[in-house]
């Protein structure tokens, strides 16, 4: 082969030329592509960034205009106020109007202290008619055992046995004790509170920094039950137990009567029980005579009995006596048992202890119809209950042996024979919903309250000043409105509050006069001769009648004539032009002075429109 076709062929070693060639020209491609994205993105970027300060210029624009819209708002709105004192400066000032607001002044006043009054001089509460409803409905007793060891009279002698008396103990609060040593029979009304408040710390415990200081931590002592008893002379603790006839009490003594039955007891105090019931226990006591009545030689417990408690100390019970049967039992200091019974008696000149959680105070007032049964000294007491401990326990407790603790029973309270039966039972049913009364009287002061101070203060003060043309910023763009909505606004809100006080009124009405009749009727006919119940029904028929009944018709007749005086103050404001819907309240000449002042503002209106042209063409196309 010649020289010159060897140089024809290509190499066999070498790439292809071509191909080399193809490929440099792909990867010069790749390098210009990615240099015109690179340039994509930074344009992008720089577009995106010009955007948003687009956007925060029309942000701004837009900020820029509110504000100035505002401003001038604000300006037109001073403008307006300013025009508006002037042009009321030119108003007489509404005499008739300033009456009316004096008027419900003096009225709002009247009606808050006629609630005030009717709330307040209620000298019967719930408790009390609770208190005789409890006592009539008591079921009679017609056994008593004693134990000596088991306290619970269930589990002694069945689920028809009670405690004959249970005297709670309320418990103490808990206290820090830095007194060291304090003389506490020193102490008197005067300065007892500020002793235990100052150096007693009631209601908390000794931190640590007074435990250094030599301080203690007195700790609470719970409730506790009292029923035992005692002969008072250090003898062995009793528990008497009482065993309960269901189903026989006062209200039963009607029906009872109508049918086969025994009669018990004489004269008024006479009590009928079905003919198979022996009559129930009228009397009891202790004595050291155990031939008392001969009842030991009668032993029939239908008349009664009589049982040694130890060292010569007898109990007894007898049945149908000349007295109604017997109740009730209360344990208590002192030789009284409070007219409320559930108050408990201190002795005179005594303070009681300032940690107990409730405090007992002397009373004012006594149940004549709780009688002394047995009567020992309050160490016996505490002993005999175990719980002499207690002045250990308790700095400055004293449990002193001049101070007595009486034990006292109740009869049924005396109702007369004629008043039994249906009378009787609606007595009993109004004690139920006497609450109802106070509820309603409740209330009542509640709508009162509002009344005063929503009529009689704040619309009062108000409509004063609408009253003397004061100029009211929040209605300035709208004179026309600062008789109209501020006079419809009172009258709205007054008639309402008088509404629902009317209705509370008239419930109040049908719930008291009901109770007042039957009440009025015990009174008239003499259905009660107990001093405590006769002073609680005629107390309760004074607050039906006068308190109650008279001032809500009081309120009734202020209504009635402000209703009146409403009509009359509102045709009054229609003639006036002050009502809502009559004709302008300014004159000719006022309308003209609005006028010129709104001339005046003309010129804002090129401005207002060119911020709403500048605000469309910022607004981003969609």
């Amino acid at each position: 082969m010649s020289d010159q076709e060897k140089n024809l062929e290509p190499p066999q070693d070498q790439p292809d030329q071509e191909q080399s060639l193809l490929q440099q020209a792909l990867d010069n491609r790749q390098v210009f592509d990615s240099e015109i994205q690179q340039q994509i993105q930074k344009d992008a970027f720089a577009l995106k960034m010009e955007s948003n300060i687009k956007e925060e210029e029309l942000g701004m624009m837009k900020r820029d205009i509110i504000k100035r819209r505002k401003k001038r708002e604000k300006k037109e709105k001073l403008i307006s106020a300013r025009r508006l004192k002037r042009l009321l400066k030119k108003k007489p000032v509404d005499k008739i109007r300033l009456v009316y607001q004096a008027y419900f002044f003096l009225v709002s006043i009247a009606v808050l202290t006629l609630s005030i009054l009717s709330y307040r001089d209620q000298t019967v509460y719930e408790g009390d008619y609770q208190q005789f409803v409890d006592n009539v409905k008591s079921y009679v007793i017609d056994d008593i055992q004693f134990t000596y060891t088991n306290k619970n009279c269930k589990t002694q002698f069945g689920s028809q046995y009670s405690s004959l008396y249970e005297y709670n103990w309320p418990g103490t609060k808990i206290g820090c004790d830095c007194s060291k040593g304090f003389n506490f029979s020193s102490l008197t009304d005067y300065n007892i509170d500020a002793f235990f408040s100052e150096s007693f710390m009631l209601g908390r415990i000794c931190s640590q920094d007074l435990l250094s200081k030599n301080c203690n931590t007195v700790n609470e002592q719970q409730p506790k039950t009292f029923n035992s008893w005692n002969d008072g002379s250090y003898g062995r603790p009793f528990v008497l137990c009482a065993r309960r006839k269901i189903g026989i009490d006062l209200q039963s003594n009607s029906t009872n009567c109508q049918s086969d039955h025994k009669v018990c007891g004489t004269g008024d105090n006479s009590f009928c029980v079905p003919s198979d019931t022996s009559c129930p226990i009228s009397e009891i006591g202790f004595t050291t005579n155990s031939n008392y009545q001969n009842l030991s030689l009668k032993n029939n417990t239908s008349i009664g009995d009589i049982f040694d408690l130890g060292s010569g100390f007898y109990f007894y019970y007898i049945k149908n006596t000349s007295s109604l049967p017997i109740v009730e039992f209360r344990v208590t200091e002192g030789d009284k048992v409070c007219r409320r019974n559930l108050d408990q008696n201190i002795s005179p000149n005594r303070i009681d202890y300032p940690l107990m959680v409730s405090m007992r105070r002397q009373c004012e007032n006594t149940d004549q119809l709780f009688q002394v049964i047995h009567s020992i000294d309050e160490e016996q007491f505490y002993l005999s209950n175990n719980v002499i401990y207690l002045s250990e326990k308790l700095p400055y407790f004293n449990i002193d042996t001049k101070y007595n603790w009486t034990l006292h029973a109740k009869t049924f309270i005396p109702w007369a024979p004629q008043c039994r039966g249906e009378l009787f039972d609606q007595v009993l049913q109004e004690g139920a919903t006497l609450h109802h009364v106070y509820t309603s009287l409740r209330v009542q002061l509640g709508v009162t309250i509002a009344y005063f101070i929503v009529i009689g203060l704040i619309f009062n003060i108000v409509g004063t000043m609408t009253a003397c043309n004061f100029a009211w910023s929040c209605m300035a763009t709208k004179p026309e409105s600062q008789y109209n909505y501020i006079f419809l606004m009172e009258i709205g809100f007054k008639i309402l509050l008088q509404i629902a006080e009317i209705i509370v009124i008239i419930v109040s009405f049908v719930i008291i006069d009901d109770k007042r009749k039957i009440i009025k009727q015990i009174n008239d006919d003499g259905c009660v001769s107990d001093p405590v119940s006769g002073y609680f029904f005629t107390n309760l028929e004074s607050d039906l009648t006068k308190f109650a009944w008279s001032y809500n018709l009081a309120n009734l007749v202020i209504f009635a004539v402000t209703l009146i005086l409403d009509l009359i103050i509102i045709k009054h404001s229609i003639n006036q032009g002050h009502h809502h819907g009559a004709k302008k309240h300014h004159e000719k000449g006022e309308h003209q002075e609005l006028d010129i002042g709104s001339h005046g503002e003309s010129g804002n209106q090129q401005e207002i429109k060119s911020d709403v042209k500048l605000q469309a063409k910022t607004e981003p196309q969609v």
